[in-house]
């Protein structure tokens, strides 16, 4: 197998055959070029992930409301602007304190139910008319407050028929079912027993970080409807006459994000520690070099682009205002391209700096602001 050339070498080479960068669309151009590896994040664990290896820079006061929220046991509620870094905030500690980590994106359609069970009925009612019913266990589907809820009680935690142990058991209407429910003998069972699935390779309690992404998207009943799950983490899945609480050795942590887009319900306000993330400009470059740092991005070019980055979020003339402020992704994404793009990172080069103004804008407006911006920063291009 032929060894493909490094990107900054093809890059090298086009230049030095003085090309007009056709060569970008010639059919071998993938099979010739190793391209750099995409700036996403890759081994997840759990629902969404651990972000062990997305470095993430923790300001003074992110801490201090970290530390409150695990203090009172209540969810940390993070807000600001789009691209500030809410989620990763929430997938970094978890990384840090090394738990397991479920994601939950909110849409517009969301209800309460999930973020903790649902049944697939449909499938069930195909299934007693063809293949055959499984035990309606299998038709559960646990959302990430549930599997916390129990991931905290471990899978050796026991049930015993008609005895609940500090609000855990199963209904005397469950056990009656018990074998239609489970597809088990209705004696002495543990939570492994009944959710096999579910621990994966822990033998024993582990406490999950729950985040819950722009919570401000949903009904504004969804997040009342979740009022006691988030406060008193209980679980009860009905169909199965099962009835769980979160060990408190073991409580669950939740993080909410929202983006401001709608106010959320005072009722869950009160229930939260609140923080709204901002860009620290004394942390910045810290950010933006630990999440670049495999590449090796000289000092130079990120004080070039942290001066445009700068420029536009807080401009100088109204010629160079930006119809949204960039974000820390935004201003990560075009040091990255700009790092990428040639082995010299010539300012006069069109190209780059094309690269670069779409890193930032996001409309044509917007693009042509970033040009603005670049050419009274850095001058006009070849």
């Amino acid at each position: 197998m032929t060894q493909k050339m490094k990107f900054a070498d093809f890059e090298a080479e086009r230049r030095g055959s003085s090309s007009d960068g056709t060569e970008w669309l010639a059919p071998d151009f993938l099979a010739r070029v190793q391209l750099p590896p995409p700036a996403t994040a890759a081994g997840r664990r759990g629902g969404g992930g651990t972000a062990a290896d997305k470095p993430y820079v923790f300001s003074r006061p992110l801490v201090h409301a970290f530390k409150a929220a695990l203090l009172v046991g209540q969810p940390l509620l993070l807000t600001g602007e789009p691209g500030v870094g809410k989620t990763q905030a929430g997938l970094a500690f978890a990384a840090r304190l090394g738990m397991p980590v479920e994601r939950f994106t909110t849409r517009s359609v969301t209800v309460a139910a999930d973020l903790l069970y649902g049944i697939d009925d449909i499938r069930r009612f195909r299934d007693s008319h063809g293949s055959g019913r499984l035990p309606l266990r299998d038709y559960v589907t646990l959302g990430p407050v549930a599997l916390a809820i129990l991931r905290s009680l471990g899978p050796a935690y026991r049930l015993e028929p008609g005895k609940f142990n500090e609000g855990n058991g199963i209904s005397a209407t469950g056990w009656a079912r018990f074998a239609e429910n489970f597809a088990l003998e209705a004696g002495p069972v543990s939570l492994g027993d009944l959710f096999p699935d579910v621990f994966g390779t822990a033998d024993g309690p582990e406490r999950t970080l729950v985040v819950v992404d722009e919570i401000d998207k949903a009904p504004r009943d969804t997040p009342n409807d979740l009022l006691v799950e988030f406060e008193e983490m209980r679980l009860n899945i009905r169909e199965l006459g099962l009835q769980l609480r979160a060990d408190e050795a073991h409580w669950p942590i939740v993080v909410l994000t929202a983006n401001a887009e709608r106010a959320l319900p005072e009722t869950l306000l009160r229930r939260c520690i609140f923080h709204t993330l901002t860009l620290d400009d004394e942390i910045l470059r810290e950010i933006v070099e630990k999440n670049l740092g495999d590449l090796g991005v000289k000092a130079d070019l990120v004080d070039r682009v942290l001066e445009l980055f700068q420029d536009l979020r807080e401009p100088r003339t109204p010629a160079i205002a930006m119809s949204r402020p960039p974000s820390t992704a935004e201003c990560i994404a075009a040091v990255r391209a700009m790092h990428l793009w040639s082995p010299d990172h010539s300012l006069a080069d069109p190209g780059l700096r094309q690269a670069v103004a779409m890193a930032f804008g996001k409309t044509r407006a917007d693009l042509a602001v970033a040009e603005r911006a670049m050419d009274a920063l850095w001058g006009a291009p070849a």
